[in-house]
């Protein structure tokens, strides 16, 4: 079952925790100045170390060569949060190793040569942190890691450089987002060492009332300290949040609810639905799902849901390129079907 089915701590608010750990090879220029036969060489090196770590832990991993992967499959893996868009843009060397259920992506001649990245559902920084941490330290022990005694772990952009260590979590953020909060918010994130982006990362939107959160510093301090700093800061927010979804309810509940309902309509009897508007009316369930008006269906509907209505998901789906107004309509028929289906413990759905 893929990690984003299940159920985490703090789902109403924290939708998913990812902790990224990048490391760099001391032999070897930064991967925006390797020539292509030195891509070449990194990528083979890694992936052998990562099968090597398959055999101490378990872990099974798919290995996928941007170079032969169509765009389209790309963009998918993009859409799931597996691979960043830099390295979705392809070229010589660059290579994901991806585990099973998929809570595990060691990208490969991205920014840096290695960016190892774990992902949970719900708020669970530090259990993410122990995978991402357990699989560099193995790594570390059979690559040549470019390390400094006065700074740290090197990157390619010194903003990396210390720990190497990014912390984020998805978050849905209805309330403060509708009671005009968010700017204020993360002027203030901001000013205290912290980044608030849109739904796929740097540059995008919000969709959905989603943002993503992560620590900005990774120099001059420890591992722990911006784990703890940024735990805090969640907390915050997710407390916040919560506040303001109680008030905003309690001010006009006929109005909350018939939105909810409203939106619980359209993607159930909608022909036609861009993943924008998906994306809007399974937020609105989803505070009404937190709030407790709304009982029928889940949060892990919600999320299977969100899994497959990108653009670049859709068309995997159907197995060809189709046009913008095709996928609309394929979207608006797989929604129906997953709001008719139950999920088993397995991922697989049944009918209702």
């Amino acid at each position: 079952m893929s990690w984003y089915l299940s159920k985490g701590p703090e789902w109403d608010v924290v939708l998913s925790s990812r902790v990224r750990i990048a490391r760099d090879l001391d032999v070897y220029p930064f991967p925006h100045l390797m020539e292509d036969s030195q891509k070449v060489i990194v990528r083979d090196r890694v992936i052998d170390a990562i099968r090597t770590i398959n055999t101490k832990t378990n872990d099974r991993f798919v290995t996928l060569n941007m170079e032969l992967l169509p765009d389209t499959d790309r963009q998918a893996l993009v859409e799931k949060h597996l691979i960043s868009e830099e390295l979705a843009k392809g070229g010589v060397g660059c290579s994901v190793c991806i585990s099973r259920e998929e809570s595990i992506s060691i990208m490969i001649n991205e920014e840096d040569h290695i960016r190892i990245q774990v992902m949970d559902a719900g708020f669970s920084l530090k259990k993410t942190y122990k995978r991402a941490e357990a699989i560099a330290v193995a790594l570390e022990k059979m690559l040549p890691v470019a390390f400094s005694e006065k700074y740290g772990f090197l990157t390619a952009c010194p903003t990396n450089t210390g720990t190497g260590m990014r912390a984020s979590v998805m978050v849905h953020l209805p309330a403060l987002t509708s009671s005009g909060r968010m700017k204020s918010l993360s002027d203030g994130l901001s000013q205290a060492g912290f980044a608030v982006r849109g739904y796929l990362g740097e540059h995008s939107q919000a969709d959905g009332n989603i943002y993503q959160l992560s620590n900005q510093i990774t120099l001059g301090i420890s591992e722990t300290d911006i784990l703890t700093g940024f735990e805090r800061m969640v907390q915050e927010v997710l407390e916040l949040e919560r506040k303001l979804r109680t008030e905003i309810y309690e001010s006009n509940p006929m109005k909350i609810a018939d939105r909810v309902y409203r939106s619980y309509g359209e993607l159930l009897y909608a022909r036609m639905m861009t993943d924008v508007e998906a994306m809007k009316k399974i937020s609105d369930i989803r505070l009404g799902i937190a709030l407790g008006i709304f009982t029928e269906q889940t949060l892990e509907k919600m999320a299977q849901i969100s899994s497959y209505i990108g653009s670049a998901s859709v068309q995997k789906e159907c197995g060809e390129l189709i046009s913008p107004r095709q996928q609309e309509i394929n979207r608006s028929e797989k929604i129906r079907s997953l709001l008719t289906k139950d999920v088993d413990n397995n991922g697989r759905t049944a009918r209702k």
